[in-house]
């Protein structure tokens, strides 16, 4: 019964084990369960790579490394096992750069393919190795260059800013007056931003007084846009071509008029008809005056018969 359980634990912690590995990869983008091939490569310096390191190849993470140790008696090499996708197809003279991508970051190893290569590499095969060098190798080599660099542009600021010293209360009035200036400029600046605001309103104020006479306006184009559609509509050039020829007619009957020829162009200029008219005129009164004075020889009624009148005689002049 004891050993029952005792191997019912065992096999629990193989299985969180297990777990903890599958979820571990998992959790650096590694696929524990996709065949792996193994790679060698080696390093005179590996600058702290740990196991679990990623292999990157491209920006991806495609394999993990296995194992490291020292490869030589005399401690000069080291022998890295890499873990590699065995989806990923090398050629011979493929390279593993040692990389820091930043500061802060941890170590990893970057897959420099050869597409020229001889020969696909197979499981067990070796890698060409070689390092990178990061940002903290380039500050510990130039450290010291630029930490000599920078004292010696401090002793020269220092030696330009000597001669200031002795006259540290002229630039300070400087200074004041600086400011002075720069708050004389804020206050214009406030100025005439206040300025601005009055100019933005007025604008403002005229451009909705346009609009309003703008929209006044618009009933007033709409009517003479209606006026001139109206226009449009009718014939204008035959209306002027017969304003033309009632013109003409009137000028030739003024010409006939002025002339002797016709009754009223006779009429007008020829005094004839004239008196002949005023005559008959005359004699036409004269009848009337004697009708009203002497109507019985112009009418004359009887039973028995009529006796013959003579004519009545022509008025006295």
């Amino acid at each position: 019964m004891a050993k029952g359980r005792e191997f019912k634990v065992g096999l629990f912690a193989v299985l969180m084990l297990g777990s903890l590995y599958i979820g571990f990869n998992y959790l650096r983008g590694l696929d524990v369960f996709s065949p792996l091939n193994t790679y060698y490569v080696t390093y005179t310096n590996i600058s702290g790579l740990s196991k679990g390191d990623r292999v990157i190849l491209n920006g991806l993470n495609v394999g993990t490394v296995l194992e490291r140790k020292f490869s030589t008696e005399d401690y000069n090499e080291i022998l890295v096992t890499l873990a590699i996708d065995n989806t990923i197809k090398m050629k011979e003279g493929t390279v593993a750069r040692l990389a820091k991508p930043d500061i802060l970051g941890a170590l990893e190893v970057q897959l420099i393919l050869n597409p020229d290569g001889a020969r696909i590499l197979e499981n067990g095969d070796f890698l060409g190795g070689e390092m990178d060098r990061g940002i903290a190798e380039m500050i510990t080599e130039e450290g010291l260059t630029a930490a000599n660099s920078l004292n010696s542009v401090v002793k020269k600021i220092n030696d330009v800013l000597e001669p200031f010293a002795s006259r540290a209360d002229t630039i300070a009035l400087a200074i004041d007056n600086f400011k002075h200036f720069s708050d004389s400029l804020v206050y214009m600046a406030s100025t005439f931003n206040s300025g601005m605001e009055q100019i933005n309103l007025r604008i403002e104020y005229v451009t909705d007084s346009v609009v309003a006479a703008m929209g006044g306006i618009k009933p007033l184009l709409d009517e003479y846009t209606a006026l001139g559609e109206k226009l449009n509509a009718i014939d204008l050039e035959s209306r002027l071509l017969r304003m033309d020829s009632v013109l003409l007619g009137t000028q030739e009957f003024m010409s006939k008029l002025n002339s002797n020829e016709g009754t009223l162009g006779k009429l007008m200029t020829n005094d004839s008809l004239y008196n002949s008219l005023n005559s008959s005129m005359t004699d036409l009164d004269s009848l009337f005056i004697d009708l009203r004075e002497n109507p019985k020889r112009y009418v004359h009624f009887s039973i028995f018969g009529r006796k013959n009148r003579p004519p009545a005689d022509k008025k006295k002049k």
